[in-house]
């Protein structure tokens, strides 16, 4: 199970969500292990938050598989905050915001330019990436994806007790 999944359903996340105006939409994807959960439209900063207040980070996208699922899952019909950001003074200075290294990217052409001190990626309808400022000029609203990736340990606690406990209703079940 995934730390998010049971994350959403709490009242904490309503109220960290709400002080920021961030709230899930519904709209959820799986892909790779990953899940993935839609916020409402924000700002980059606001999302990111939004996420880490979720036990996660904005998406980092790794192929051009997952970037598929994540246009055709949220954001065919609009743009969609990516953990991508600059990290420098260059055009070329970005980093996940989850730590993973860069392994793929899809910018637009002439993307990433820095224009006006963009420093966020976000999506276009076609999956495209394009880099802009928190509150962007850029019209239309952009709304985050939360990516939550599988806590290993849990799985392992989880395996761990269902053994013991059919230990257990064995070792109540033998004649002594």
């Amino acid at each position: 199970m995934f730390i998010l999944k049971q994350f959403a359903r709490s009242p904490l996340l309503l109220a960290a969500a709400s002080a920021q105006a961030v709230t899930p939409t519904g709209v959820t994807g799986d892909f790779g292990g990953h899940h993935y959960i839609e916020l409402s439209a924000s700002s980059w900063t606001d999302a990111e938050a939004a996420a880490v207040a979720m036990g996660a980070h904005l998406v980092a996208v790794n192929s051009q598989a997952e970037n598929d699922l994540l246009i055709s899952t949220c954001g065919s019909s609009h743009a969609l905050w990516l953990g991508f950001h600059r990290t420098g003074p260059n055009s070329t200075d970005f980093a996940w915001s989850n730590g993973d290294a860069v392994t793929y990217t899809n910018g637009a052409i002439g993307e990433p330019n820095k224009l006006f001190g963009e420093q966020y990626a976000h999506t276009y309808a076609n999956g495209k990436w394009n880099d802009v400022s928190g509150n962007s000029i850029w019209p239309g609203p952009k709304y985050g994806v939360v990516e939550a990736v599988p806590e290993p340990g849990r799985y392992a606690m989880l395996a761990a007790g269902l053994a013991l406990r059919g230990w257990t209703a064995r070792r109540k079940g033998r004649p002594r």
